[in-house]
């Protein structure tokens, strides 16, 4: 018996403000893209079944698009009789308990079992799919994990979640409505075959026969994660064993970290930034570039018109400055002089400050191309 397990595929998810041909954000393709080849991977390993352990979709209200590729990619497994099992995640569930819940109409297209508002049990031949989806009352949502049991005249029994663990990293998880419980929580459900995790975006083990599959793409900086992938799990296997987990890599949009440029050591800091572009590797990259040792007047005088072209291969380049104290600038020593710092703090409740300080910078981005700064 053998299953595949995926997670945090996020789709209708927009960054930056690059499109492709046909008008469309290039990240939100991307993630279009690679949510299609995990399900190439899928009919190519021909599962019993696959499992979505939450965040199907960046929010409640997808977008024609988000669904559309949703449901083509559900028809896609339905037709090879592959069935499906989904668990709505944070991103997937309404704040309020009047707004309709678009896994009713995935629901009703068919060929998927897409399990939001409460625990629902799914059996599909031997295997039996104990499916708790997110809720926004934490205690309520911990007490349904808890509660869980196997189903005693099933051969295997797998139970799939979207939360949060303590000690885990915030990777996705500093977000609206999301819930962290405490590692406990998984003594408690031990006894199935493997616990099937979502909502941390990098892959992760926490107890021998519970893992976290990570998201299929790099949705921020803070997400460090090797590689990106869907996860066989064959439920024949000892735990403990190799054969138990094996992770196929996909890839997504490749993002680069190129090595730091010291701004103190540099003659010309805006050659010393275009000099970085000299690599093979940067074609369709999103890159981001540290720059240390900076005042605020120095990196305000680089020339942005001779480091875009230096770095046209890219889809977006992004300089991480940080800058000098304050004093040593000139400049009002009360004054936040890091942009990063600077707009940390003003981070709205509730949302990650990574993905906050990235949408900013592309947006100051955007700007300065469209005045040609």
């Amino acid at each position: 018996m053998k299953i595949v397990h995926l997670s945090d595929t996020h789709l209708g998810a927009r960054q930056m403000h690059y499109t492709d041909p046909r008008g469309r954000n290039a990240r939100e393709q991307d993630i279009y893209d690679v949510f299609t080849a995990a399900v190439d991977k899928v009919l190519e390993l021909q599962p019993d079944a696959v499992i979505h352990a939450g965040d199907l979709f960046d929010g409640y209200h997808p977008s024609a698009a988000a669904l559309g590729v949703a449901l083509d990619q559900v028809a896609r497994l339905r037709d090879a009789q592959i069935p499906v099992v989904i668990v709505a995640g944070n991103h997937s569930t309404p704040r309020g308990a009047a707004t309709d819940h678009v896994f009713a109409l995935l629901e009703r297209f068919g060929g998927v079992h897409a399990v939001h508002a409460s625990p629902r049990l799914v059996e599909i031949g031997a295997l039996a799919v104990t499916a708790v989806p997110h809720c926004n009352d934490r205690e309520q949502l911990r007490q349904w994990i808890t509660e869980a049991e196997p189903v005693a005249s099933a051969s295997f029994n797998v139970l799939v979640t979207h939360v949060g663990l303590d000690g885990l990293g915030h990777v996705g998880s500093s977000e609206a409505g999301s819930v962290e419980l405490s590692g406990e929580t998984l003594e408690a459900v031990a006894s199935f075959d493997y616990i099937a995790l979502g909502h941390l975006h990098k892959f992760d083990r926490p107890r021998i026969n519970a893992v976290y599959a990570g998201s299929l793409e790099r949705l921020s900086w803070a997400d460090d994660a090797r590689r990106k992938g869907i996860v066989e799990i064959d439920l024949a296997a000892d735990p403990l064993d190799d054969s138990f987990i094996t992770m196929h890599a996909l890839e997504g949009r490749k993002h680069l970290r190129l090595p730091e440029i010291d701004a103190s050591q540099a003659d010309n800091l805006t050659d010393a930034i275009a000099a970085a572009a000299e690599r093979d590797d940067l074609e369709g990259a999103i890159v981001r570039l540290p720059i240390r040792d900076v005042t605020v007047e120095v990196f305000g005088a680089i020339d942005r018109r001779t480091i875009n072209a230096a770095f046209k291969e890219c889809l977006h380049l992004e300089l991480d400055p940080h800058f000098l104290d304050a004093g040593s600038a000139g400049a009002n020593p009360a004054a936040p002089q890091d942009l990063r710092a600077f707009l940390a703090q003003r981070c709205p409740a509730g949302v990650e400050p990574a993905e906050f300080i990235s949408r900013a910078e592309a947006y100051m981005t955007k700007a300065a191309e469209e005045i040609g700064a």
